[in-house]
């Protein structure tokens, strides 16, 4: 093993886990540099495969399906290097979750899960998985397993309202809003968290506290992305009725 390329990936690492734009990217370039060096390094081509997930997840890249591409090549060049890294598979399933391969992503999280029970970051994706496939109960069970396992990952922000969305989709509004709440407390200026807690406000009629995360909102810059596209695409109904209730939370 070339130690260099260790070194690279596990500042790479250290980046993702600021979760900036600028430090996203920062990752890639460090993790594509791992992967140069030594290209029989499966972790360099898992970690890069979650940098360029993400990159694109969350609307920083200049070139989304390019992106994908190289996330997608980088999660196979992983599995082919060591089969037996969950980390490897969970790498495939987040890439596959932002190529439109939900299936795909499913499986993955499967796998991953087949070969370390206890990994908190595939439950996560196959919760993250089955949501945005349309399967919000059977989300539910993954999502709340990876916080318990691993309550203070960097992106708890988003594991978290992921299961808030999971649970207001599966009709239960105060476990959803519970989430939204632990969401907000890690991140508290996070657009789709604020979004998910006025429609839970609205749909248990609190509409003033609704009112407020609206307000909170529209301080807010406009995002460069949308982690929940895929969600968005495959599932028209469900954000037809959070656009519905966003617009009661703003009073129109």
């Amino acid at each position: 093993v070339n130690m260099n390329a260790w070194d690279l990936v596990r500042q790479g690492i250290w980046h993702l886990q600021q979760v900036t734009q600028a430090t996203h990217l920062r990752a890639r370039d460090l993790l594509r540099e791992a992967c140069h060096l030594d290209p029989e390094l499966p972790e360099g081509h898992a970690w890069l495969a979650q940098a360029s997930a993400e990159i694109v997840g969350y609307g920083w890249s200049e070139s989304p399906a390019a992106d994908a591409r190289e996330g997608m090549n980088a999660a196979l060049a992983a599995i082919h290097l060591d089969e037996k890294s969950p980390y490897s598979h969970y790498a495939l399933a987040l890439t596959s979750v932002y190529d439109a391969a939900l299936d795909q992503a499913v499986r993955a999280g499967e796998r991953a899960l087949e070969l370390c029970s206890s990994f908190a970051p595939g439950h996560f994706v196959l919760g993250m998985a089955r949501l945005f496939s349309g399967d919000a109960h059977a989300a539910i069970a993954p999502l709340e397993r990876a916080l318990r396992l691993n309550p203070y990952d960097a992106q708890n922000f988003i594991w978290c309202n992921l299961l808030a969305l999971a649970y207001f989709f599966a009709s239960n509004t105060d476990m959803a809003r519970q989430c939204a709440e632990k969401a907000l407390k890690i991140r508290p200026t996070w657009r789709s968290t604020l979004e998910t807690m006025a429609c839970c406000d609205v749909a248990l009629g609190r509409e003033d506290a609704a009112r407020q995360c609206v307000e909170q909102m529209a301080k807010l810059e406009d995002p460069l992305g949308d982690a929940l596209a895929p969600l968005k695409r495959r599932n028209p109904h469900w954000i037809r009725k959070m656009a519905s209730l966003l617009r009661k939370a703003g009073g129109s």
